[in-house]
């Protein structure tokens, strides 16, 4: 009789993310409306036998021509083959409030235990035109297409001497044990001897409503490492609670102006101490040449079934070129068995 045994290696390999062939599975639009320019930090829920996406489409809408981020929704059988909603943007700036250059990084949840008109729930980053400044809203939608806002920003910068100075962005929201959970990342911009100078960390907040916010007072909780992969950010979280672990997939570089980024994972049993993966980075960017060779980040992640299903932004090259010579800039597809073993790297 012959036994075959596996290395440790050879496990590690069989268990690791494969990116779908088809990749992108959701492109740009056509040259001039809401999602020409980019397709990027997608939210996927899967909801009634339906893979359901909001997703930020960098473009422009007629008769304003200037380029702003927008907040649009996609759907899917399968979660590779995606129709865009036939009405983007379902969530549109506001020309003369807070969030009037852009909204974007979605993060939606469907709380059953809300009034109908209020069963889906949204919290974004909003930025404020000719300001370097990212705050997150709240909206409100009976069905995840018409959305209410609810006014002002719900969790704003922090002052100028704490970590969060600059902008909020990438929250991740759920509703655990009827406290809402959010995890968020956060740019410190003023130079004054903090660890946090120049840096992308991820901090944590709760609520009772999803709307008035505490933020805990050891933030950042996920912070970057330095001499590592993601030195100079750890932004835009995903987080799952599955058999009683928090599970959080996020964006991770090691260079400035976001290139060259790739996803991590960090797991913690209770949200706030949290234990970064020696496998890291997890999905990593494409070879040269391939559509996502520049980036492979900010993912979205859900279990289904027996699998881990992961939709992320791929880029192939930073900076952008001219006009208009083709780019990527878009949404893939990657899974991986779920593992049986406590964490889910």
């Amino acid at each position: 009789m012959l036994v075959a045994a596996c290395s440790s290696d050879e496990q590690s390999a069989k268990n690791r993310w494969t990116k779908d062939k088809t990749n992108p599975v959701l492109t740009k639009g056509e040259p001039f409306v809401y999602d020409f320019y980019a397709l990027s930090d997608c939210w996927v829920v899967f909801d009634d036998g339906i893979y359901k996406m909001w997703y930020t489409g960098g473009g422009a809408v007629l008769p304003d021509e200037t380029l702003r981020s927008r907040i649009n929704y996609a759907t899917s059988p399968d979660g590779i083959h995606w129709e865009k909603h036939a009405d983007n943007p379902v969530l549109d700036v506001s020309l003369s409030s807070w969030d009037s250059i852009g909204v974007e990084t979605a993060s939606v949840i469907i709380d059953q235990d809300a009034p109908i008109n209020e069963r889906y729930k949204m919290w974004y980053a909003g930025q404020t035109f000719n300001a370097y400044r990212y705050e997150i809203g709240y909206a409100y939608s009976p069905d995840g297409i018409t959305w209410q806002k609810q006014g002002e920003a719900v969790l704003p910068v922090g002052p100028s001497e704490d970590w969060d100075n600059c902008f909020l962005e990438g929250p991740s929201v759920m509703k655990d044990d009827m406290t809402y959970k959010m995890w968020y990342a956060a740019y410190d911009c003023v130079v004054n001897g903090q660890s946090s100078d120049g840096k992308v960390n991820i901090g944590y907040a709760t609520s009772l409503d999803g709307i008035n916010w505490t933020k805990y007072e050891g933030n950042p909780v996920l912070s970057v490492t330095e001499g590592d992969w993601d030195a100079v950010y750890v932004q835009d979280p995903h987080v799952i609670k599955y058999n009683g672990r928090y599970h959080m997939w996020y964006g991770g570089a090691d260079v400035e102006n976001n290139y060259f980024q790739q996803t991590g994972y960090a797991s913690s049993d209770d949200g706030i101490h949290w234990e970064k993966s020696a496998r890291n980075p997890i999905l990593k960017r494409g070879s040269a040449g391939q559509w996502d060779a520049n980036t492979a980040s900010f993912p979205s992640v859900l279990i289904d079934g027996d699998q881990l299903k992961m939709w992320y932004t791929g880029k192939d090259v930073e900076p952008l070129p001219e006009w208009p010579q083709p780019y990527f800039w878009e949404i893939g597809y990657a899974n991986k068995k779920l593992p049986t073993t406590e964490n889910l790297d």
